[in-house]
């Protein structure tokens, strides 16, 4: 049960590895800089998760991140997310020692708080990857992200889950 707990932890804490496949960039306007629809922004935080995020609007659009006020907040904080993962992350029976490679997911934040939209845009192993999604699935509503104006909006995050095995 220890070894267990300790591999579950070891990949959480992975999670936060740089991902070295993505870099910000910035496209100059005129008047001030925007983010093509493509690319995600870094959540600043100390925690461990190496969440990214995008603004949406009700069609889907992404919104400019300089009109932000207010990011969605998971209940108890980025801390409690890393525990809640690392809680209800399950692993299929004989397979955690062998596992190495890394799952990208993305999730929506929508207007009311709850975790919608899920999808394993990068996986590698049918198993691990049902286990990442399963484990966002599980996720209870957030606060959700609020615009200059009090205006709800809709937050996509990509998280990537990283895994390496024991030695």
């Amino acid at each position: 049960m220890n070894r267990k707990i300790g591999i579950i932890l070891t990949i959480l804490l992975l999670i936060s590895c740089k991902n070295s496949e993505k870099t910000e960039t910035e496209n100059n306007s005129d008047s001030e800089n925007e983010i093509t629809q493509s690319e995600f922004k870094k959540v600043e935080s100390q925690n461990s998760l190496n969440l990214e995020y995008q603004l949406l609007d009700e069609n889907d659009e992404q919104i400019n991140f300089m009109s932000l006020k207010k990011m969605p907040e998971f209940p108890g904080g980025l801390d409690s997310l890393t525990i809640f993962i690392q809680n209800n992350f399950a692993f299929k029976q004989g397979f955690i020692e062998k596992v190495e490679g890394k799952v990208k997911a993305t999730f929506v934040v929508d207007t009311l708080g709850k975790v919608v939209d899920i999808e394993i845009i990068e996986g590698f192993k049918n198993h691990i990857d049902k286990s990442c999604y399963d484990v966002i699935s599980k996720l209870p509503d957030w606060k959700p992200a609020e615009l200059t104006k009090n205006k709800k909006v809709k937050v996509k995050f990509l998280l990537p889950f990283k895994f390496v095995p024991e030695k």
